[in-house]
């Protein structure tokens, strides 16, 4: 896994490069607007509302007052944390639906942009095959749908586990792989579309291959730590790194 990481890292200094080369920059500027004032509007929604839902909660349960009438700094403490975390959490789970509104409403731009990414890669003249793009929108749709549903479930638990002293606290490490694993799988699944695998075949290759989602994954989202230009770049360079992992690493089936 650590090879296939270290793959994932170096595909996005690689797609900067394939971005250069074949101009794509024209192709990604509005969409790339787009999904920074769609995650601007999504985090200050999130913001507004997750601190008053943890409140509603502490209070709901009667938290609040049992503390107050115990007064001990330790469970203060413990329980401070525990929101911190269940809040962090919740910010996953809330980017997780804004991710997944984002890949299905943009399916159609982005399946576009990976046939143009695929017939640059091998030195062929573009032309779009409309029943090869409808099949590819369809199938972007319905696989986020799919995992959408898979990431609910297993988050939670996880968010379960977040009222537990310390246990709790590791949570989000787990939260976050797996949202980077789902995301990348995403990608991925785009470039092996185009090698003619079906779902049950790309399933079985992101099986065997975890380190390539969950890599390509981390460094989307290390891109968000980049205001705006960042958020501008992340899906694109991530559609162009997965596309060129899929190219680099190839199963003998």
């Amino acid at each position: 896994m650590l090879k296939e990481l270290i793959l994932s890292v170096r595909a996005y200094f690689l797609a900067h490069q394939f971005i250069l080369q074949h101009k794509l920059w024209k192709w990604m500027i509005l969409p790339g607007i787009l999904y920074t004032v769609m995650f601007i509007i999504g985090m200050t929604y999130f913001g507004d509302t997750s601190s008053t839902f943890i409140e509603w909660i502490i209070l709901r349960t009667g938290l609040k007052n049992w503390l107050d009438s115990i007064s001990s700094d330790w469970l203060g403490f413990f329980i401070t944390m525990g929101s911190f975390w269940l809040w962090f959490t919740l910010l996953l789970f809330y980017f997780a639906l804004f991710k997944y509104l984002f890949l299905m409403l943009f399916s159609p731009m982005l399946s576009y942009l990976h046939l143009r990414i695929d017939a640059a890669q091998k030195e062929i003249p573009f032309v779009l095959d409309k029943t090869v793009y409808k099949k590819l929108i369809t199938r972007a749709v319905l696989l986020n749908l799919t995992n959408l549903l898979w990431q609910t479930v297993y988050l939670i638990p996880i968010v379960i586990v977040c009222s537990v002293p310390l246990i709790g606290w590791f949570t989000p490490i787990f939260t976050i792989l797996m949202e980077c694993y789902f995301l990348g799988y995403s990608m991925l699944d785009y470039g092996l579309a185009t090698e003619k695998k079906n779902k049950i075949a790309s399933a079985d290759y992101i099986s065997n291959h975890k380190g390539l989602p969950i890599g390509n994954g981390i460094l989307f989202y290390m891109l968000h730590l980049l205001p705006i230009i960042g958020w501008m770049v992340a899906p694109f360079y991530a559609l162009i790194a997965a596309h060129l992992n899929t190219q680099q690493v190839k199963d003998n089936q």
